[in-house]
């Protein structure tokens, strides 16, 4: 006999989402371990026992039973010289029997409800396809191409250099080189310093240092199925890659797949042809015009490149909404929301779609770009305004695990 709407309806009153605790650890895992895997529940378990990082661990409690969770780990997104806060949603798992309850949906709501505690504007996850849309997460961002080296292909260590495990007292200074690799995309998503030594004391991940008289580089390895992972590849040199890969794959005998921070793709082109991954990230911009806001020391800098003397008063039409700037004497804003416009072509202005102002704002496509795949975005008489202020853009994002 099927369910009654009323019943179900008080199996969903009965469950409460909430913070995570330490008596959840051993069900989280638990969890974790059936839908995810093994090694994930051992670094959740790290994770969690780190109240910094359980105050950001969500739970779906059903009479004590943990039906469902979902962790956001704290980073940041840099533009250009602007950074804002931003957090990435992992660890997201359900029991068989609690799927189709909503309870995912519920604790995504959740974590964009409270956001604002984090300090955080803009929020990414990888993740089952189609999936996150739902949440209002926008495909914006290309996932990087890997670099596939197969056992007894991979480059010999060169001459000078030597390759060891990451010690603790190391680790900022990982962390730091991989921030500052990092920001040398024009758009950068990156991990929390703690974030690090969560990597560092993980029983999955080997964090790797590769040294030589003219340079470093650095990585984390992971095995999976026999073959091996290098992630977050950084080097100063093609030198300090080939030696990174070559110890991540036992000097040849395991095949090993590589994705390297964007500044150091130019080291990776010189030891194997890139592997276009054919994904995407999903990133979530709760607020537009609060981000514009943040963001206006950028496009001013764009005005300037472009034209200094330029001014008038921009309209950006979502259809459903509209953000207003003038600009003028080399600076953009304030930027000022407004109502509807469902023509903003007759009115002078432009129109974006709301599920591709992310892609506008972060992404390497480009207003231009944007404009010739997606029938409404259009750039209208402001064309040369908009591809002056929303170029195509180099993108780095940290991910957990290779999506």
């Amino acid at each position: 006999m099927a369910t009654s709407p009323y019943r179900l309806a008080c199996r969903a009153m009965a469950v409460r989402i909430r913070t995570a605790d330490h008596e959840d650890i051993g069900q989280i895992a638990e969890l974790v371990a059936a839908r995810i895997g093994e090694d994930d529940a051992r670094e959740a378990e790290i994770v969690l026992s780190d109240d910094y990082f359980r105050n950001r661990w969500f739970v779906a409690d059903e009479d004590g039973r943990i039906l469902s969770t979902a962790g956001v780990f704290p980073g940041e997104m840099h533009v250009g010289e602007v950074t804002v806060g931003a957090g990435a949603i992992e660890f997201v798992a359900t029991h068989e029997d609690a799927e189709g309850r909503g309870l995912v949906r519920r604790l995504i709501e959740e974590i964009h409800n409270t956001a604002q505690t984090r300090n955080e504007m803009v929020q990414w996850i990888v993740g089952i396809t189609y999936f996150y849309r739902k949440f209002g997460y926008e495909y914006a961002i290309p996932v990087e191409s890997t670099y596939d080296f197969a056992a007894g292909d991979a480059p010999p260590t060169p001459s000078g250099w030597s390759v060891q495990q990451v010690s603790g007292a190391e680790v900022p200074d990982l962390a730091a080189a991989q921030t500052a690799f990092s920001r040398q995309a024009d758009v950068a998503f990156t991990a929390s310093r703690r974030m690090w030594d969560i990597y560092e004391m993980s029983p999955v991940y080997d964090l790797v240092v590769a040294h030589s008289s003219s340079g470093y580089g650095y990585g984390r390895v992971y095995p999976y199925e026999g073959d091996r992972y290098l992630f977050d590849l950084i080097a100063n040199s093609a030198g300090g890659a080939a030696a990174l890969i070559n110890a991540a794959g036992d000097g040849g005998a395991y095949d090993v797949t590589v994705m390297g921070r964007e500044a150091a793709r130019s080291h990776l082109d010189q030891l194997a042809d890139p592997d276009p991954s054919g994904d995407a990230y999903f990133v979530r911009v709760a607020d537009p015009v609060k981000l514009m806001e943040a963001m206006r020391p950028v496009f001013s800098t764009r005005l300037r490149e472009w034209d200094a003397t330029a001014r008038g008063d921009a309209l950006i039409s979502m259809y459903e909404t509209s953000i207003r700037f003038n600009y003028g004497q080399g600076q953009v804003g304030p930027m000022r929301r407004g109502p509807a416009e469902q023509a903003p072509i007759g009115g002078g202005g432009s129109g974006v779609a709301p599920d591709r102002i992310v892609s506008l704002l972060l992404g390497p496509l480009g207003a231009e770009k944007l404009a010739e795949l997606n029938p409404d975005v259009n750039l209208g008489e402001q064309e040369d305004l908009m591809k002056a202020l929303f170029p195509p853009q180099t993108c780095d994002v940290h991910s957990w695990v290779v999506p």
